[in-house]
C-alpha cells in the first residue's frame, strides 16, 4: 500500500512539474509573439519615414523649381540635376522594397533620363529596306 501511496505522490509532482513547465512554455510563445509582431512593426516604420523622407525631398526640390520659375531664373542645370537626383531617389527605393516587392516589379519597364541624350532614329535600317522594298514592287 505504501508503494502505492509512493507512487501516487510521485505522480502528482510530476503532473504538478509538467503544468508549470507548460505554463512557462505557453508564457514564453506569447512573449516571442508580440516581439516578432513589434519587430514587423517596426520595420514596417522604418520603411514609411525612408519614403516619407524620400517625398519631402521631392517636394522641396519642386519647390524650389517652382520658386525658379516663377521669378525667370534659368533652371536648365537645375532640372538636370533634379533629375539627377529623382533617377537616385527611384534606384534608392527599387533597391530597398523588400524582397516581394522587387518580385512584382520584375515586369515593369523603368525609364530614365539620361545626361547624354542621343536621338534614335525612327526608322531602323531594317525598317528603311523594307520600305525601299515595298516601293520598287
Amino acid at each position: 500500500m505504501e508503494q502505492l501511496h509512493n507512487e501516487k505522490i510521485r505522480l502528482e509532482e510530476e503532473s504538478r512539474a509538467l503544468d508549470e513547465e507548460l505554463k512557462q512554455l505557453e508564457t514564453r510563445s506569447r512573449i516571442l509573439n508580440e516581439k516578432l509582431a513589434i519587430q514587423e512593426l517596426k520595420n514596417e516604420n522604418a520603411a514609411k519615414r525612408q519614403t516619407i523622407s524620400e517625398l519631402a525631398s521631392r517636394i522641396a526640390n519642386l519647390e524650389t523649381r517652382l520658386e525658379q520659375l516663377a521669378t525667370g531664373t534659368p533652371i536648365e542645370q537645375d532640372t538636370t540635376a533634379s533629375e539627377n537626383t529623382e533617377t537616385q531617389e527611384s534606384i534608392t527605393e527599387t533597391n530597398s522594397a523588400p524582397e516581394e516587392e522587387q518580385g512584382q516589379d520584375e515586369d515593369t519597364i523603368r525609364v530614365m533620363a539620361l545626361d547624354n541624350e542621343q536621338e534614335i532614329p525612327e526608322n531602323t535600317e531594317a525598317e528603311q529596306e523594307q520600305e525601299s522594298q515595298e516601293l520598287f514592287y
